[in-house]
């Protein structure tokens, strides 16, 4: 049912294609921010009772290759369910035609990987498996986040220093040393040596040393325990494979580096429960419920479409103008725990004719704030979505979908439950998903 506040002494057509409208001698209760004269404001109607169609609709993947972050962990979050992150990565030689002299031995080889800060979950040490890749890594190539990167089936990981802890603020202990928190994994000596003993050609060159070792596949063990996820510096140049060795003169170590030339790519899997967890069935790509759901690393993204816009263009008539167009998200605080933070922002997107995703009309014009933002005190999320509400009336849009999807989208896991269109709003402020037009004949 379509409700219509309009200013003084106006009057708008009612009961016209099964829409009720009301007139009143209230101004716009939102704050409408836009650039036109006070006294126009009595020429404005405003709707907040548009029918949405709301729907989770589940990523099928994302592309997740060259980011400046990965992820590493299994983490749960009460609404959403279960979620693993690991990568594929290549590694550079910190310096080229490297002498590891004569009669060289390994002495221990380990990842160090430096952590960036964000963490994901409840924080437990978990076992992390690493296996080496059996196909190049091509840093030109587009890979996504659900590629299935051939291995071998060693695991190189020693199990003594297993499980890793996955905690930025714990510092290490290894024998007398104590360590600066990283994810440090310890691989095997035979598989170190085999890399010591590859021969001065392999060192000659990046290209060389990279056909030579493909890289190593990183990722939690989904069956040992532990929680939690953190995010992993990819560009820095402070994440390495360190290899320590001795020779008949000397002892030293020599670094395998990550930096922004290295191949990469990141890998997200997971497992929905509640009202999320039909989309855990490869055949289910989408569910409707009262909860809607966005949720990162390839995760989920919440669908909106309009699907009596045609008739309510109708009833405004083909002059109208669009002065402002809202789209309210709320998030119950219930769905807002602090030990599982939510997105700070979100973004929203439409699709062009071959249903690729693209950005908004809003979100290319230069200087509009689209906004996006979580709002603490309307404990909602808000979008300006104005000039592409004008257009799909104007029939100007190939699309009329929306989608609400992550940001940090490929570098993070993060998730938030938003109430739908149907869900009971409270006498004073409206808890429910809804669209606030403000419009001129």
């Amino acid at each position: 049912m379509l409700k219509l506040r309009a200013g003084f002494l106006a009057t708008v057509m009612a009961c016209l294609l099964g829409f009720a409208t009301q007139t009143s001698c209230n101004r716009p209760e939102t704050e409408v921010g836009l650039d036109y004269a006070q006294d126009d404001l009595l020429g404005l109607s405003q709707t907040d009772t548009l029918t949405l169609r709301c729907r989770t609709v589940r990523e099928d993947s994302l592309q997740s290759n060259s980011l400046s972050t990965a992820v590493l962990g299994r983490m749960y979050h009460p609404d959403f369910g279960w979620h693993t992150a690991g990568f594929v990565t290549q590694f550079r030689l910190s310096a080229p035609d490297i002498d590891f002299g004569s009669n060289p031995q390994v002495d221990s080889v380990y990842l160090s990987l430096r952590y960036t800060g964000d963490s994901y979950g409840q924080l437990s040490p978990q076992h992390i498996n690493v296996y080496q890749l059996e196909d190049s890594l091509q840093f030109d190539s587009t890979y996504y986040s659900n590629h299935v990167f051939a291995h071998s089936i060693e695991n190189l990981a020693v199990p003594e220093f297993q499980p890793i802890p996955l905690n930025q603020n714990q510092t290490l202990y290894f024998a007398n040393d104590t360590v600066n928190p990283e994810v440090r994994v310890y691989l095997n000596d035979a598989f170190g040596q085999q890399i010591l003993e590859a021969g001065t050609d392999v060192y000659d060159s990046n290209e060389a040393w990279n056909s030579f070792f493909h890289g190593l596949h990183i990722a939690p063990d989904p069956f040992m325990g532990g929680e939690g996820a953190v995010g992993i510096d990819m560009i820095s140049g402070l994440s390495y494979m360190r290899m320590h060795y001795h020779n008949d003169a000397d002892t030293a170590y020599y670094d395998y580096i990550i930096n922004p030339l290295s191949a990469r790519s990141n890998l997200f899997t997971h497992e929905w429960q509640g009202p999320f967890q039909g989309l855990s069935e490869s055949f289910i790509d989408e569910v409707e419920a009262p909860l809607l759901g966005v949720f990162s690393g390839a995760g989920l993204k919440t669908q909106i479409t309009l699907p009596h816009l045609a008739e309510w263009a109708e009833v405004i008539g083909e002059n109208s103008a669009i002065h402002k167009a809202e789209l309210w998200l709320p998030v119950d605080p219930s769905h807002n725990d602090t030990r599982y933070p939510i997105p700070n922002q979100l973004f929203i997107l439409t699709e062009n004719a071959l249903g690729e995703v693209i950005s908004t009309p809003d979100q290319s014009s230069i200087g509009l704030n689209i906004n996006g933002d979580y709002d603490a005190g309307e404990q909602a999320y808000r979008f300006n979505i104005s000039q592409t509400m004008q257009r799909m009336l104007n029939g100007e849009l190939d699309s009329d979908i929306l989608n609400v999807v992550a940001s940090r989208a490929g570098i993070s896991l993060q998730g938030v439950a938003i109430n739908g269109p149907s869900v009971a709003s409270g006498d004073s402020i409206p808890t429910n998903t809804r669209l606030v037009v403000t419009w001129s004949d």
